[in-house]
């Protein structure tokens, strides 16, 4: 009896340790959500304002000051600005200041004094790259957080107490691979301080904010074309910034994807990425009504609440239901999205897929003489309140070796030749099973290849995207 009371009350511990390890686990989850969509939120007013700005005026300045406006209040800081290297890549110098931000370099008493010209003084200075902390980040590309400024020697020294820094944040304006300046943020009000939650939040939106500079710099500079014109390519430029740079590796997968945009832009968008690292892997394929600026301003704010919103959720029903309600009250005018979402269990080799008013998903295999075709149903997103939207159905289906998960957007069958005829799914999906033996990346090309066959002459009307996912490994444990 003694030596059953003994395994018994190591259960109960063992059962109590499982049961609190649980509850923290749950409360740190419950946390991180709360700060998702804190930062969701932040970054989806934060197009919608920038966007109200571009539609008015092409001014850089202008937008600058929308963008440091909005960063200051969100991060609730005492003020902020941005800093933009000159055409050289040499030099920088603020273009947008928003508080009584102080000089980043020792500055004359008489220039403190005068609040007017403290703001021209900053605005007057031009930073060597490299140069203090402003030129450290722009040279190395690398966020900075100080949270006690006081003590740290790399804080330029001011003789007035109202321009002492306590804590600093310094992030880079990058765009296309490329160091376009940085966006920096003094003291957090009501005397806290700068922490890593503050950081990664001002991390993605100078992500946005790198976006807009460089959309409007594309205006400038393409200001003697005609304004249709001139739009389209900007819109197609800044959809390929929304596109990953690349794809996962997944052991025992193979993973390619391929957008080609048409004259007329669509808004075509996909990502693949980790829901769960290691675990659950997210794919999506997007189709953005609306041309131009809009569209893509449009897209940009669903991958932000796509990533938001899948973050720690394995149901694509769940998720794309939250990106309708939250489409539906973030956006003031009419949005139109197509989208497909489906959660890859590398585990247990399944998959979940939802599918909101897009085309289907297919799963081809060499040993059968047809694609299995996954569509649950759905409605696109942006049209109806949750209680409508609820209609939306999720599939699970299993995977097994030599299967291939192809997702596309309508351009890929409505593609049309002289006479008018569409390329269709059938042909589609019969080409792709005469191709199995191939890797993804020269799948999705064979397609595009087979599309430009059979077009001919004829314009590509439509933006077309391809995802393939070819599953080879059998012998890894899932």
């Amino acid at each position: 009896m003694g030596y059953i009371s003994t395994i018994l009350g190591l259960l109960c511990a063992g059962l109590a340790v499982l049961v609190f390890l649980y509850r923290h686990r749950w409360c740190i989850l419950q946390e991180r959500q709360i700060e998702f969509r804190r930062q969701s939120d932040a970054v989806t007013d934060m197009l919608n304002v920038v966007g109200m700005k571009i539609n008015t005026a092409l001014d850089l300045d202008g937008a600058l000051d929308t963008i440091t406006e909005f960063v200051v209040k969100t991060t609730q800081s005492e003020a902020g600005a941005v800093f933009l290297l000159d055409n050289a890549g040499k030099t920088l110098q603020a273009h947008a200041v928003v508080g009584l931000f102080p000089p980043m370099r020792n500055t004359p008493d008489y220039v403190v004094d005068d609040r007017r010209r403290l703001v021209e003084k900053v605005k007057h200075d031009h930073l060597e790259m490299g140069e203090g902390l402003i030129g450290f980040v722009a040279k190395t590309g690398e966020s900075l957080l100080i949270s006690n400024a006081l003590s740290d020697p790399r804080i330029p020294q001011t003789p007035a107490d109202f321009l002492q820094i306590q804590s600093i944040m310094v992030a880079p304006l990058r765009t296309r691979q490329r160091i376009i300046g940085v966006l920096a943020l003094v003291n957090k009000k009501h005397g806290g301080k700068f922490n890593e939650q503050d950081l990664y939040l001002l991390e993605q939106l100078s992500t946005q904010a790198s976006l807009t500079v460089d959309i409007v710099r594309l205006y400038q500079l393409q200001a003697g074309q005609r304004r249709i014109e001139q739009e389209l390519q900007i819109a197609k430029e800044f959809q390929q910034m929304l596109l990953p740079h690349e794809l996962p590796h997944l052991e025992g997968w193979d993973i390619a994807a391929f957008s080609k945009p048409a004259l007329e832009v669509g808004g075509d968008y996909y990502d693949i990425f980790w829901v769960e690292p290691g675990a659950l892997l997210g794919i999506t394929i997007v189709d953005v009504a609306g041309k131009g600026i809009r569209g893509a301003l449009v897209m940009a704010i669903f991958r932000s609440l796509l990533k938001a919103e899948a973050a720690g959720r394995n149901s694509p029903k769940e998720v794309l239901t939250r990106v309708n309600t939250r489409i539906l009250e973030d956006t003031q005018n009419k949005v139109f999205v197509t989208a497909i979402y489906a959660i890859l269990d590398v585990r247990t080799l399944t998959m979940k897929v939802a599918r909101a008013g897009h085309e289907p998903l297919l799963i081809c295999n060499a040993k059968n003489p047809e694609a299995r075709v996954c569509q649950p149903g759905g409605i696109a997103i942006g049209l109806v309140d949750s209680a409508m939207f609820g209609v939306l159905e999720e599939c699970e289906v299993p995977l097994e070796k030599g299967d291939t998960i192809v997702l596309y957007t309508d351009g890929v069958i409505e593609a049309s030749d002289r006479e008018g005829n569409v390329f269709g799914a059938e042909r589609f999906s019969a080409n792709l099973q005469k191709r199995l033996d191939r890797s993804a990346e020269e799948l999705v090309h064979a397609v595009m290849d087979d599309i430009s066959v059979y077009a001919a002459t004829m314009p590509q009307q439509d933006d077309i995207t391809l995802i393939a996912l070819k599953y080879q490994d059998t012998e890894r444990n899932p």
